[in-house]
């Protein structure tokens, strides 16, 4: 502790380079601030300040010293808000933006037992498949599926979304199940359209260990995934979903998985994404912890 106080003295001095004014915002008396330097770099056996009767600058070897030892401090410090925030009581606003589906499915029901868990935290929750600025739109967190281009965002991964492509009985019977992606092309396709840039995913099958990348012709897009998946029980057409939009549907015979030789292995992460913080609040802490 002799040590981290010599430290603190020391760099107290070098930013405001003079002893008495380091006295000054440390409480002590400038002789003391003096000598706990003097002992320091005798300790080290190098000069860290070069004294004049006006001020204090840093030698060279008391530069790199200063450096590290900032680096040090920020380390404790940051340690320190850790621990604190650990041992505190989340509270305030929380906001949250979910991906519409998944949010709905998955985060919406766990968060009645959140509030009740953390009853000092506000909820504010918004459903949106639309990419949001986060620090624009003041939103703590958000939860999304696929990789963020965003390198100011930090990603926490809570699943992979893999894929099924299912159809429903009705549509089967008219127009007959399709026996490779290759068929596909001649079916009526429903498929998923980006709100922000209009685009249609392309579909993900699998053959001898090698990649398919099947750009449909799609008759029906829309951008929410129930929204698609109520049509296509409704006999529209074929779709490829996330398997745990589809999953019930297909558990209670709504809806028939197709071409399962051709699935494929590969999925979208499922990811909370929050801003880059040096400290993260102890809210979202809480929030990534029980996501």
């Amino acid at each position: 502790m002799d040590k981290l106080k010599s430290l603190m003295i020391f760099m107290r001095s070098a930013q405001y380079g003079s002893f008495s004014e380091a006295a000054r915002q440390l409480g002590m008396a400038p002789s003391a601030v003096s000598r706990a330097v003097l002992r320091l770099e005798d300790e080290l056996g190098v000069r860290l300040l070069q004294r004049t009767t006006r001020s204090l600058t840093l030698t060279e070897d008391g530069n790199r010293f200063y450096q590290r030892s900032q680096q040090i401090l920020n380390d404790l410090e940051e340690a320190e808000l850790e621990i604190k925030q650990s041992q505190s009581m989340p509270s305030g606003t929380l906001r949250l933006d979910l991906t519409f589906a998944f949010g709905k499915m998955h985060i919406a029901p766990a968060l009645l037992q959140f509030a009740v868990q953390y009853p000092k935290l506000n909820l504010n929750v918004s459903f949106n498949d639309r990419l949001i600025d986060l620090i624009e739109k003041g939103v703590d967190a958000t939860v999304r599926i696929g990789m963020s281009s965003d390198s100011s965002l930090m990603m926490h991964h809570l699943a992979t979304a893999r894929y099924t492509t299912c159809a429903s009985a009705q549509y089967l019977a008219q127009y007959g199940t399709p026996t490779t992606p290759a068929e596909l092309l001649q079916h009526r396709c429903v498929n998923f359209i980006f709100p922000q840039t209009r685009r249609e995913p392309n579909w993900k099958f699998e053959q001898d260990g090698k990649s398919i990348d099947l750009a449909v012709e799609s008759y029906l897009r829309f951008d929410n995934s129930e929204v698609i998946l109520e049509a296509v029980i409704q006999g529209a057409g074929v779709v490829q979903l996330p398997k745990f939009i589809a999953a019930k549907a297909i558990a209670r015979g709504n809806l028939q998985p197709i071409l399962q030789a051709y699935a494929t292995q590969v999925g979208l992460p499922i990811a909370v994404l929050y801003p880059q913080k040096r400290y993260l609040s102890a809210k979202v802490q809480a929030f990534i912890t029980n996501a």
